[in-house]
């Protein structure tokens, strides 16, 4: 097997680069708000605004990228992100924060379909899973380093100086799309013009393809309120900003090493089980975290939680790629990144609100529960309805069923 090539080095490398703004940004924003005495449900309207546009932007993104390629995208995506992270600098307040927080979710949302479409696209079908960890890697350090950067600058230079840090590094990420674009493939789908119109329902149709999904927003969920509440809840029990950049970069670190074997368990296990293992795991680490509040304890149940979201996302890209219809990947993974959205916009509000009554307590638990049932209905779907088998050459498309309509690329 030959190494990575090298357009999908500098994918991954510019993706690490625009991730860390945005997943710094994350931590940065709800506890600046935090710092300017946001409660706790403005906080959920926080979280919820990073996600609101992408959730009616993702399908329509996805379908631009199958028709227009990867390029226009990228560049678009790394503006939004710089923009956002420039916003509360020049803007000190909750308001700005929350114009921060949707010009963020549209850019990291754009880059996102076009960089996971363009992963997909490089190599034959027998480098998909390994191309797909490779970026599901590069996500993990970049998640890594987002908390940390964003924790410590908040100690040493404070709230404001942190988004000067941060915007530099999708700045990096626009000078190589916008003015060294060679590498990025001019990769159109090949539409059939006069064709039978297509709909993003014919997707919902291919039994894996939707239960793929269903499991992606159940991991988003859990992965997103880790990220806005852990923060504020390590600081309501006395942690330091510090502190609470090293425990979401232990989370993130624990994504980085399962990623290492996903691919393997899977092929020994079964992409169905080791997807609903992930969702389990995640559960027994939300039931765990109200019970401890010392710092090495919250970093451990952070890296248990970490293997169980980390091991979901690139499988779940692998097969929403193998499953999507020839020439709609990119809607696929659109249709992904929306219900992913989804969830990022409905459950914190409902998850924020419950906080600002009963605490943070309340919310852990309410995860957990939501995890136990959606892995168990996760494991029971799988068992009835599997995935195919494919041999290792044969082309992606969806399984045996009933044939969505479209327009072969």
């Amino acid at each position: 097997m030959t190494g990575p090539s090298r357009p999908l080095k500098l994918i991954v490398l510019m993706s690490v680069l625009t991730h860390v703004g945005f997943g710094g940004s994350r931590v940065l924003s709800s506890l600046f708000a935090l710092h300017l005495e946001a409660s706790p449900l403005m906080i959920g309207v926080v979280v919820s605004l990073y996600a609101l546009l992408p959730l009616f932007l993702a399908v329509r993104a996805g379908q631009m990228v199958d028709r227009l390629g990867m390029r226009m995208p990228l560049v678009f995506g790394a503006v939004m992100v710089l923009a956002g992270l420039l916003i509360p600098w020049f803007f000190p307040n909750v308001v700005a924060i929350c114009v921060s927080a949707s010009v963020l979710g549209v850019g990291f949302m754009a880059w996102q379909v076009a960089a996971q479409t363009m992963t997909g696209s490089l190599g034959g079908p027998e480098s998909r899973a390994r191309n797909f960890a490779l970026l599901g890697m590069g996500f993990s350090l970049s998640g890594l380093l987002g908390p940390l950067i964003a924790g410590f600058s908040i100690d040493l230079i404070g709230y404001r100086a942190t988004y000067l840090v941060l915007a530099a590094m999708p700045l990096i990420a626009l000078v190589a799309v916008w003015w060294f674009p060679g590498w990025i493939p001019q990769r159109r789908a090949a539409a059939a013009h006069g064709g039978p119109k297509t709909s993003s329902l014919d997707l919902w149709r291919i039994p894996a393809l939707k239960r793929t999904f269903f499991a992606g927003g159940v991991i988003a969920t859990a992965w997103d309120l880790f990220n806005f509440f852990l923060p504020v809840y390590a600081r309501s029990i006395g942690h330091s900003a510090s502190a609470i950049g090293a425990i979401m970069a232990t989370f993130a670190s624990a994504t980085f090493v399962v990623r290492l074997v996903a691919a393997k368990l899977a092929t020994k296990h079964g992409e169905g089980p080791v997807l609903a293992w992930a969702i389990f795991t995640t559960g027994i680490a939300y039931a765990l975290l109200p019970l401890f509040t010392g710092g090495l304890t919250l970093a451990l149940i952070a890296f248990m939680l970490g293997l169980g979201c980390g091991c979901a996302q690139p499988l779940s890209m692998t097969l929403i790629y193998n499953l999507s219809p020839k020439g709609r990947a990119g809607e696929g993974t659109g249709i992904r990144v929306m219900i992913n959205q989804l969830t990022h916009v409905t459950i914190p509000l409902a998850f924020g609100a419950m906080a600002s009554v009963t605490g943070y307590i309340p919310v852990f638990l309410g995860c957990a529960a939501m995890l136990f049932g959606g892995g168990e209905f996760y494991r029971r779907s799988s068992k009835r309805d599997p995935v195919p088998p494919k041999s290792p050459g044969s082309p992606p498309g969806p399984p045996p069923g009933p044939p969505p309509s479209t327009t072969a690329g």
